[in-house]
């Protein structure tokens, strides 16, 4: 009669498994015998049943549908007509049974067991939550030598959470897996089984057989089992791993993972910290002390000019203070030009006389042209009197111009519709002539994307209504500065000159690239380019008003050095008149403000500031 060969494993949820916790298989002579010590049943996606009470079964060996390894584990699936609910089995970490007493579940055995299974889900439950955790509570404790902005403070998170997930979950296989005896014990497991339903070779069923001299004799503890012929025993690292207790096994690992940071964080904190340099007698001793002199006194002029200098608030800005947007931004810019050289954006008209009118009336009228040829809403005044104290007879004229649309705002505007009125004056100064002409744009026009018609309509005077109104705002937003850089390669110059102004009003650093693309200027287009160059420069006014007669602005440095004795000047608004200028005594940190109040030589604000350096 063959003897009973039983061992103790672990039952654990992965693969098709539907049972977990610690389980016994004894090979009987007729049957294999399964006891679920304390085994709870398993689904994927589902949670855990309550723990069934022990119980022992035993299936012929023909209900065995597979046996195979998956890794260090063993996988056993029973005939669900022979067993059931459990049935599938993925087995890891075995243990022996009591000496000389098969089929009697040893005590420490089974403690053994539960003590794995518990120390697994533990394990495994830490390493989905202290991760987390634990890296922001090391990325708050951290210097900021160590891990400085939200970057370093991330990454520095993201390394210690990721360190704990590995060092929870080698935990966690290292409560699985039982080391080398437990894998001599599985396959000897394996072994039996397979003779028992009769798939081993002969050789291994002679092995296996009771009269064989040499069959190895299955002992309760892994220890005794017999090493493969022609092999040293191993002994050293394997021994000493398996005779430390469960939970020294378990919290050594995590010890040297806690060291490891540890050591870590200390080695970079005392080779990546900045060390202080060397005084200056001790590089002068070096052979640099004239260098050093030199910049020790540089350094201590510095110091000594910032602490002379007064101290003034911090403020920012997103742009400067331009009369280009002063009154905001429009969802829609319409944009007029005679053709596609023409940048000055005026829409003016052509105008005629009749050939009856004698030379003074020809002059009059054509004053009054030019009045009423002016853009917007603005209509001709009426004729002026003649030497004989009658009233002129009106200009005429007509419209020829290309009329364009960019939609400036980050959401695209479908099916708008744009109404050009077009009229003229008659002797009484009253509108006559009225011609209307709608254009309409049908379907979507995307974010900083720009549309053209030509229009021609008689009249000297028009009133242009878009269809959408309104202006930028938090809701609307704004196109993105890449296509505003795509419109500074239109063919129309009116439309170029718009994306420079948008991206000097975006504070993006390609404005000044659109606007030296742009130059020369012609005279009529001097103003407007005038406004965008001031409006990019590296030092700009924003929040200027005047407080109690006082002159209040915030200068906002965005260039790549400090600036130190800037004047900050009014743009003259016509030829002849003088300029006001203030000097700042303060010095502009890099990409930072600083709240200036100056006297205010009159009660007029002025309408545009620039700040000019100190080198001109």
């Amino acid at each position: 009669m063959a003897r009973a060969f039983s061992v103790a494993a672990l039952a654990i949820a992965e693969g098709g498994a539907n049972a977990v916790g610690a389980v016994r298989f004894t090979c009987a002579e007729a049957e294999l015998e399964v006891e679920l010590v304390r085994v709870a049943g398993y689904a994927e996606g589902f949670a855990l049943g309550a723990v069934a009470a022990p119980v022992r079964f035993g299936v012929p060996y023909t209900a065995i549908r597979g046996l195979f390894r998956r890794g260090k584990a063993l996988c056993v699936a029973l005939d669900p007509s022979a067993c059931s609910p459990h049935n599938c089995f993925v087995l890891a970490r075995f243990e022996g049974d009591l000496p000389g007493v098969p089929g009697v579940t040893s005590p420490a055995a089974m403690e053994a067991m539960e003590s794995a299974y518990r120390a697994r889900l533990n394990a495994r439950m830490a390493s989905w939550i202290a991760p987390a955790p634990l890296g922001v509570l090391a990325a708050a404790l951290s210097p900021d030598y160590l891990a400085s902005g939200p970057l370093g403070t991330a990454s520095l998170a993201c390394l210690v959470a990721l360190a704990t997930w590995l060092a929870l979950r080698f935990v966690a296989r290292l409560a699985t897996w039982g080391g080398p005896p437990s894998d001599r014990l599985r396959d000897a497991l394996v072994a039996e089984m397979s003779s028992r339903m009769g798939f081993a070779s002969e050789r291994l069923a002679a092995a296996l057989s009771p009269g064989s001299p040499a069959a190895p004799v299955f002992a309760p503890r892994p220890t005794p089992l017999g090493e493969r012929p022609g092999r040293e025993p191993r002994r050293g690292v394997e021994e000493g791993i398996d005779a430390l207790p469960l939970r020294a096994r378990v919290l050594v690992p995590a010890a040297l993972a806690v060291i490891g940071i540890v050591a870590t964080m200390a080695f970079v904190q005392r080779f990546a910290a900045p060390r202080d340099q060397p005084p200056a007698e001790r590089q002068a001793a070096r052979g640099v002390g004239q260098a050093t002199r030199g910049a020790t006194a540089a350094l201590l002029a510095s110091e000594v000019r910032e602490r002379a200098e007064p101290s003034f608030p911090h403020c920012l800005c997103d742009r400067a203070d331009s009369p280009l947007w002063r009154a905001g931004v429009p969802i829609l810019s319409l944009l007029g030009s005679t053709g596609p050289d023409d940048g000055a954006g005026v829409i003016a008209p052509i105008l005629r006389r009749d050939r009856a009118d004698d030379d003074a009336e020809s002059e009059a009228g054509a004053g009054q042209g030019d009045a009423a040829g002016e853009q917007g809403d603005a209509g001709a005044e009426p004729g002026d009197a003649g030497r004989d104290g009658g009233a002129t007879r009106p200009a005429r004229g007509r419209y020829d111009f290309e009329l364009a649309v960019v939609n400036n705002s980050g959401a695209p505007v479908s099916d708008f519709r744009v109404l050009l009125t077009f009229a003229r004056r008659d002797r009484r100064g009253e509108r006559a002539g009225i011609t209307e002409r709608g254009l309409f744009w049908e379907g979507a026009l995307g974010p900083g994307r720009a549309v053209k018609w030509h229009v021609e309509a008689p009249g000297t005077e028009v009133k242009i209504e878009p269809g959408v109104t309104g202006m930028l705002d938090g809701e609307t937003g704004v196109a993105s500065p890449d296509a505003f850089f795509q419109l500074t390669r239109a063919r129309y110059r009116v439309v170029r000159i718009h994306a420079a102004m948008m991206l000097a009003w975006l504070r993006d650093p390609r404005a000044r690239d659109a606007l030296v693309s742009l130059l020369p200027a012609a005279p009529a287009e001097e103003v407007m380019l005038g406004r965008i160059r001031r409006a990019t420069a590296d030092v700009i006014p924003c929040s200027a008003a005047v407080v109690e007669g006082r002159l209040r602005a915030c200068l906002f440095n965005g260039g790549v050095n400090p600036a130190r004795g800037v004047t900050l000047r009014e743009v003259a608004a016509g030829e002849g008149s003088a300029p006001r200028s203030w000097p700042v005594a303060a010095t502009l940190p890099v990409h930072e403000g600083v709240e200036v109040t100056l006297p205010l030589e009159g009660s007029a604000a002025p309408e545009e500031l620039e700040v000019v350096p100190q080198d001109r």
